[in-house]
């Protein structure tokens, strides 16, 4: 009987032991993250700053390792261990009535919960890291001291006017219900004038294949001042109109595709067909025509359905 006494509390003893390291290694690994937070924030991966670069590197090393000894130390205890039936030990545990002095059970419930849901996290990092050649990355430069990784670099801003003016040519024919113009007031840079049937007119100001700005306006609006020229500045009068600019601002930067740009912004134009039932389509999700006195103002990215501002969350 004292054996077995003596055996059970050394089974304690060690499961103690094996909390404590646990936690401790939980604190660590939870400091790694802060530190690849804090470390590559105050770094810009793109200058030449080794002695920063190189500071964070020693940490993260440094913090690395502490995890090392304590995952070596955290096996070492549970070789020791004996295992056990559960059924025996926590759940007589967990029907302990003293348990502000002596949590034991909740401890382990925790550990066991975390162990589970850091074991999951892990598998899931190694499927999304096994799929990308870390090696060709531009972060190699870090960890390898020697020659730089050339960064990809993108030309769609480096597009002739006439390759520019066959892509608009083909979406004028492609969409029968949008009368599509390019005229380039501002010099090389293309501005797109697009009328969606009798709802709304939009302006798109192209640099190469890339859209650098937007704006909406109603059918009765124009885009031009008091002497003629094009004015890319003005906004609409309307409020509606207002708020569908700020949403094709949005799917400018969303569409953005720096190595298939065209591909970008054919996929805008189709986006911004989906207003031609503006004033009479139903939000997707109330059924309401109006809310607040607003149209559904929004387009779903993928299926173009309508939804008010405050719907689509």
């Amino acid at each position: 009987m004292e054996n077995k006494l003596k055996i059970s509390q050394s089974q304690i003893e060690q499961l103690q032991q094996a909390l404590r390291l646990t936690q401790k290694l939980r604190t660590h690994v939870c400091q790694i993250f802060r530190d690849l937070g804090d470390g590559f924030s105050e770094i810009d991966l793109s200058d030449d700053k080794p002695e920063k670069q190189k500071e964070v590197l020693n940490s993260l090393r440094n913090t690395l390792e502490t995890v090392n000894n304590d995952l070596s130390d955290l096996e070492k205890v549970g070789q020791n261990l004996v295992a056990a039936n559960p059924s025996a030990n926590c759940d007589h545990v967990s029907l302990d009535p003293i348990l502000d002095r002596t949590p034991l059970y909740s401890q382990l419930l925790h550990s066991y919960k975390w162990t589970n849901k850091m074991h999951e996290h892990a598998t899931v990092a190694f499927n999304l890291l096994s799929q990308n050649a870390l090696k060709r990355s531009p972060h190699q430069s870090l960890a390898g001291g020697g020659k730089r990784a050339k960064r990809l670099t993108s030309t769609a801003s480096a597009v002739p006017p006439a390759v520019v003016d066959s892509l608009v040519a083909t979406l004028d024919r492609q969409h029968a219900d949008m009368l599509i113009t390019v005229s380039r007031p501002l010099g090389s840079c293309a501005v797109v004038q697009i009328v969606l049937g009798r709802v709304l007119k939009a302006l798109v100001v192209l640099r190469g294949f890339v859209i650098e700005w937007v704006k909406v306006k109603g059918y009765n609006e124009d885009f031009t001042t008091e002497d003629g020229r094009v004015d890319i500045w003005s906004t609409s009068r309307y409020q509606v109109f207002r708020k569908i600019s700020d949403h094709a601002a949005a799917a400018m930067l969303h569409y953005y595709a720096p190595y298939m740009p065209d591909i970008g912004i054919r996929s805008f134009a189709l986006w911004l067909q989906g207003y031609s039932n503006l004033f009479s389509a139903p939000c997707h999700k109330c059924g309401k025509f109006l809310q607040n006195a607003m149209p559904p103002t929004w387009r779903d990215f993928r299926t173009r359905d309508p939804y008010h501002d405050g719907c689509r969350q």
